[in-house]
């Protein structure tokens, strides 16, 4: 790739800015320069210009001269090229022949026309033809190849040719080093031919004789006006390219006082040939201060000294002296700044070092800031917060290593995503709307998202998201700082039940003192009336008096129904604790049905009662369990009181499901059912869809079952109806909570 470029178009030189700088890796003498060793140098043959691939128009023939570029450690790093035009050794030819301009051609070794009376028959080896002299005259040309020059006559007219071996001429016109050509062949076998020809048709008897008596003149004339042209090139090339050294020089001093970076220039001892005027603006030295000083003296402490005293004594090894170096400089009023130096060393003709120029920049700030940078990256990566910044786009350009811990995606894996990738698809998109509102006003937003881990479980996140400005104000990216809140939302959620179960504790609590209160106050009482009204029934004449007799049953129908209520109120504000016990199922469900007999005949319905094969015995209480199935029994034939046809079926079955082993019951009525939305509600106390009733039965029903770590669900029973599923774990509820005992106590 062009590094520098300097074009030289008419006599004015004009370096070619950096966005028209060339690749030439693919041109022939770029390799074939750069193969050479050093001290050697390269010369192509002579062709035409090619820039950016094309052959540049108007055609410009070219000589190109290269040797290779090495660092001070040896390494080859380039190729420094100097571009001939070669057309000026082509008019020279021309003019060298004026007399015979029409009749005169210049080929390569190879056929092509290098010069020629046609411009149309030139440069076919570039052009992509075959305009070749060698295939117009094959039988001359062979003769030509037997001897470097002379002439002859063929039916087609005249030939007079002379052979040229341009780079021997080089070789003996060249002073510093032994060119080489593109091919690596040896300099004999690269060849022009200078032929004239004079067709049949135009030659006279007396002109053949003619110039057989003048050719060594012509060709003489020829070859020395071909070779002093060329010795008179090189000698004006290495006149102008010392002027062009003496003006670089000039140019580089010019270009060392006005950069705004340090500049200095120390002689092989130490001392202080030059300084720019920014070097002393950060030292707060004046020159004369500077200038023939010695450089450890002036601007190194004691404590550095020993380090650039070790730097200088490398002068005696050039090829081992860094070409880049960091040294702290003491200024004037003492304060220690931090230098980066780019070096270059001076060499005298006989290649000994005599001196060093420097141009460093004072890093002082900006390596303190990259230390400052170097801890808050590492305060980033070491924080247990997740940091993601994405760009104006929303495309992640950073995650810190604690996102990888809580997402299990790797960085690779996000990098240059948009984060949405993360959504579980529960935040509304009125709230993201909210989160781009805020933080595109130039404000922090902070709140939760509930995203989805890449195994697919959930986890939430307390977000603080905001825009980075550039000093301009334009935003460049955005900042996420996210902490992992999952534990502390299970934690919280664990919180609030407790405190609804304390809370609900305490309604039991003031329940119970209600409903001792209630039995104390009113128990008693309607135990006199009911005595009374039973005594009434036995005495004589009451049957005769039907219209009594019916008020009196009347009565002690609401007085059972009050003790019922008095009951289930006592029985769900007091629960007993467990009273566990290896039980039978098929026991607890007759026992059920005895208690729930009159309830069925009530309602006329048909009960049909199967128990499965291999069902196991339950560790629980046999009590508490008959009296839920008791419950929900009763609430099948209140359910079914108006169907036609009323029947229940009781199904007990083996269950053997994720958890363990277990004991399912499906009580199915063809009732009405249960509408889906009532389904929840009917389980909490106090709440009934019927007119008579305290909607404490499925609340009992349900307490009983989760105290046995059991499941109570309702469903819709086929056809029609209602299905209540009772699954009882066989090994009870101590597997995971412990065993109660009739004090209350929980055992392991």
């Amino acid at each position: 790739m062009e590094r520098v470029r300097v074009n030289y178009n008419d006599g004015t030189p004009w370096a070619v800015g950096n966005e028209q700088l060339q690749d030439k890796a693919n041109r022939y003498y770029f390799q074939d320069a750069l193969t050479q060793k050093r001290g050697d140098i390269y010369l192509s043959p002579l062709d035409l210009n090619v820039e950016e691939g094309e052959i540049e128009t108007p055609l410009k023939p070219m000589l190109r001269f290269a040797t290779p570029v090495f660092d001070q450690t040896g390494n080859k790093r380039g190729v420094i090229l100097l571009n001939y035009l070669g057309e000026r050794l082509l008019d020279n030819f021309i003019r060298a022949a004026a007399n015979i301009a029409d009749r005169i051609e210049l080929v390569n070794r190879d056929g092509f026309w290098l010069s020629s009376p046609d411009p149309e028959l030139e440069w076919g080896f570039m052009l992509g033809n075959d305009n070749r002299f060698d295939t117009r005259h094959s039988d001359a040309w062979g003769r030509m190849d037997r001897r470097e020059q002379g002439q002859f006559e063929t039916p087609a007219g005249l030939y007079t040719y002379s052979t040229v071996y341009p780079l021997e001429v080089a070789l003996r016109a060249s002073s510093a080093g032994q060119p080489k050509h593109h091919t690596g062949e040896e300099a004999g076998a690269y060849r022009w031919r200078i032929i004239a020809h004079i067709p049949a048709h135009q030659l006279s008897p007396t002109l053949p004789l003619f110039i057989r008596s003048h050719i060594t003149i012509y060709l003489a004339m020829f070859l020395f006006i071909t070779l002093g042209s060329w010795v008179l090139a090189g000698s004006h090339r290495r006149h102008r390219l010392a002027e062009a050294q003496r003006d670089y020089e000039q140019r580089f001093r010019r270009t060392l006082e006005n950069i705004d970076l340090a500049a200095i220039a120390v002689d092989r001892d130490g001392t202080i040939t030059f300084c720019n005027d920014c070097f002393l603006r950060i030292t707060g030295w004046q020159r004369d201060q500077v200038i023939t000083h010695h450089w450890l003296s002036r601007f190194t402490s004691d404590e550095s000294r020993a380090e650039v005293a070790g730097l200088m004594d490398l002068l005696a090894e050039p090829e081992h002296f860094p070409a880049r170096v960091e040294t702290r400089v003491r200024t004037r009023q003492g304060e220690q700044r931090l230098f980066s130096w780019n070096n270059t060393l001076s060499f005298d003709g006989s290649g000994q070092v005599i001196g060093l120029t420097a141009i460093g920049e004072d890093i002082t700030v900006k390596r303190r800031s990259e230390t400052e940078l170097l801890k808050l990256s590492q305060a980033v990566e070491q924080s247990p917060s997740i940091v993601m910044i994405t760009d104006s786009q929303g495309s992640i350009d950073y995650v810190n290593p604690k996102f990888t811990e809580v997402s299990g995606y790797t960085r690779e894996e996000v990098l240059g995503k948009n984060p949405r990738f993360l959504k579980s698809g529960e935040t509304s998109t009125q709230e993201y709307g909210n989160l781009w509102d805020t933080v595109m006003a130039g404000g922090e937003w902070r709140g939760e998202f509930h995203n989805r881990r890449k195994n697919g479980e959930l986890y939430w996140e307390a977000a603080s998201i905001s825009a980075i400005r550039d000093p301009r104000g334009s935003l460049t990216h955005f900042l996420a700082v996210k902490e992992d809140i999952t534990e502390r939302k299970r934690l919280e959620q664990e919180v609030a039940e407790r405190n609804r179960e304390l809370a609900h504790s305490e309604t039991l609590a003031a329940m119970g003192r209600m409903a001792s209160m209630i039995a104390h106050d009113l128990r008693n009482p309607l135990s006199s009336v009911k005595m009374t009204l039973q005594i009434l029934g036995k005495q004589p004449g009451m049957e005769e008096n039907r219209e009594a007799d019916e008020l009196r049953l009347i009565s002690l129908e609401q007085i059972r129904y009050m003790e019922e209520i008095l009951s289930d109120l006592l029985v769900y504000s007091r629960p007993d604790a467990l009273t566990l016990d290896w039980i039978t199922i098929d026991k607890v469900i007759e026992m059920a049905v005895s208690l729930s007999r009159r309830r069925l005949e009530e309602a006329g319905a048909e009960l049909n009662i199967n128990y499965h094969p291999g069902v196991p015995t339950l560790h629980g209480d046999p009590t508490k369990l008959r009296q839920a199935f008791s419950n929900l029994i009763s609430n099948a034939a209140q359910a079914v009181e108006e169907t036609e046809n009323a029947r229940i079926d009781i199904d007990v079955m083996l269950e053997l499901g994720p958890e363990g082993t277990a004991v399912r019951t499906e009580i199915r009525d063809n009732g009405p059912g249960v509408p889906p939305g009532e389904r929840e509600r009917i389980l909490e106390a106090f709440h009934t869809t019927r007119a008579k009733g305290t909607g404490l039965g499925l609340a009992i029903v349900k307490r009983i079952i989760d105290q046995h770590r059991g499941q109570l669900i309702i469903g819709d029973n086929q056809p029609g109806g209602a299905c209540i599923t009772v699954i009882l774990p066989v090994g009870g509820p101590w597997e995971a909570a412990g065993t109660q005992t009739d004090t209350g106590q929980a055992t392991s």
